[in-house]
């Protein structure tokens, strides 16, 4: 806690930051610089989002994004969403996490492999990256897409065969739209989300529909 007596977290990370320049690297650089940097046998999500800092929201929803890719960690990935998509929602310049979440730990093993798998496919989506559409990456668009990425999230949560895929595809296109303020990029990821939703609404229904006579039998 500074002299000032906001929490360090809380300093470095809310709306009031002034601290937050554009980037040069781009953003596959980046992971594959913070994957090579990992030591030890397990990481923080707090030092995670810590080297991802200047990349704000865009660099930690494609963070948490990739670990809901994976079986079992989606309801995890999902839940952590919720934080700074509501967060981004409200106007905040950058995400502050709870504690709970801050600390929570990630095997590095399975963030390296994750890593590998991913960001080949971020490389591809770069190539076609770029400032453009500006119009879409202005408010109150943030705000729209903070709101995109609540429903998302919700989405990720379900316990449903491949149902993590589509909001994760959402997630890597609106962040990275966000990141290079690239408004096309941002309508194609608004584009997936709503299919996403769809696909997510769709299959939770039909789940619920199943379960509906199993629980009215033992509920009813």
């Amino acid at each position: 806690m500074d002299k000032s007596g906001v929490p360090e977290i809380f300093r470095r990370f809310s709306m009031k930051t002034t601290d937050n320049p554009r980037h040069p690297e781009k953003t596959s650089i980046l992971l594959r610089r913070l994957i090579s940097e990992l030591s030890g046998d397990r990481v923080t999500v707090d030092h995670i989002v810590l080297q991802l800092r200047r990349r704000s929201f865009g660099g930690l929803f494609i963070l948490l994004a990739t670990v809901g890719l994976l079986p079992g960690l989606s309801f995890f990935a999902g839940l952590a969403i919720l934080v700074p998509a509501a967060q981004m929602a409200l106007g905040f310049r950058a995400p502050v996490l709870p504690r709970f979440i801050r600390r929570r730990e990630l095997e590095t093993s399975t963030v390296t492999a994750l890593g590998t798998r991913v960001i080949p496919w971020i490389e591809r989506l770069e190539r076609f990256v770029k400032p453009r559409w500006l119009p879409l990456t202005l408010h109150p668009m943030p705000t729209l897409v903070g709101i995109a990425m609540i429903g998302l999230a919700i989405i990720l949560m379900l316990p449903l065969p491949l149902s993590n895929l589509p909001p994760a595809i959402a997630m890597f296109c609106l962040s990275l739209g966000l990141i290079e303020r690239d408004g096309l990029i941002i309508g194609i990821g608004m584009l997936v989300g709503l299919v996403a939703l769809t696909i997510g609404a769709g299959m939770a229904l039909i789940a619920f529909e199943a379960l509906a006579p199993v629980l009215q039998k033992n509920f009813g």
